[in-house]
């Protein structure tokens, strides 16, 4: 399990929307793979999405195919690299790189957002981990389901571009 905080940045570096975050993840059966995202925002709204059971292909690739996205995952050296389009935004493409620092318990993840040939933004993240997959209640996921985001996502709000009015004369 995974805590720690969004902040997302548009194209000209502005802060437009900040929130907490819990991730827990499991692994098993060798290839399976499923973590659920919970967000905490200050006004009290929360959201719970659950991206499924994905599994590794046979390259050790992370395919994610859910309601939500499509998109793929794979390791490198020192990092994971996530490449993801949002099924509700056509044209989006998000490109994501996590990095453990320090001990390993402390990593930092920024998502790189596009639509079309634009650039939209940054997502920020950093986070600490408050549970291994073998301290989590297994209670956890049986209670997903009940818990689970349904409808538009304030995490995935699309970047409102300025209208820009120019004076010639």
């Amino acid at each position: 399990m995974w805590e720690g905080r969004y902040i997302r940045i548009d194209a000209r570096g502005n802060k437009t929307n900040e929130w907490r975050s819990r991730l827990t993840i499991r692994m098993f059966d060798g290839d399976k793979y499923h973590q659920v995202n919970q967000y905490f925002w200050d006004d009290g709204h929360a959201e719970c999405h659950d991206f499924g059971i994905c599994e590794f292909d046979e390259s050790g690739t992370l395919v994610f195919e859910n309601p939500r996205i499509s998109g793929r995952s794979w390791e490198t050296r020192d990092s994971v690299e996530l490449i993801w389009t949002y099924k509700n935004r056509p044209g989006s493409k998000l490109f994501e790189m996590i990095d453990l620092i320090g001990d390993g318990t402390h990593r930092i993840r920024n998502w790189r957002w596009t639509e079309g040939d634009e650039f939209q933004g940054i997502t920020m993240i950093e986070e600490r981990k408050t549970a291994t997959m073998e301290q989590i209640d297994p209670a956890c996921w049986e209670a997903v389901p009940g818990m689970r985001t349904t409808g538009p996502s304030r995490s995935d709000h699309r970047h409102k571009k300025r209208q820009t009015r120019h004076r010639w004369g």
